[in-house]
């Protein structure tokens, strides 16, 4: 691992961050990216992408996010 993270929420902050960053590039809505890549709550989905209620994403999200955006993973955690 290039970057060692000392916390946590400074790690879910990143890839919370670099999701809505490739969301926005995609041009698509919380709503629609919600839906496509199969969260059952958008404001689930919200609460991870802004890093609230102590909501992030885990290994599964993160892993049909990438699938649906066709990136490779480092791209989110780094």
């Amino acid at each position: 691992m290039n970057k060692l993270y000392e916390d946590a929420e400074e790690f879910y902050k990143l890839v919370s961050t670099n999701v809505k960053k490739y969301r926005q590039e995609k041009g698509e809505s919380q709503l629609e990216f919600s839906q496509n890549v199969g969260f059952n709550s958008v404001s689930f989905y919200c609460d991870c992408e802004n890093n609230k209620n102590g909501k992030h994403f885990n290994l599964l999200h993160v892993v049909r996010i990438v699938d649906y955006l066709d990136i490779d993973v480092n791209k989110l955690i780094y």
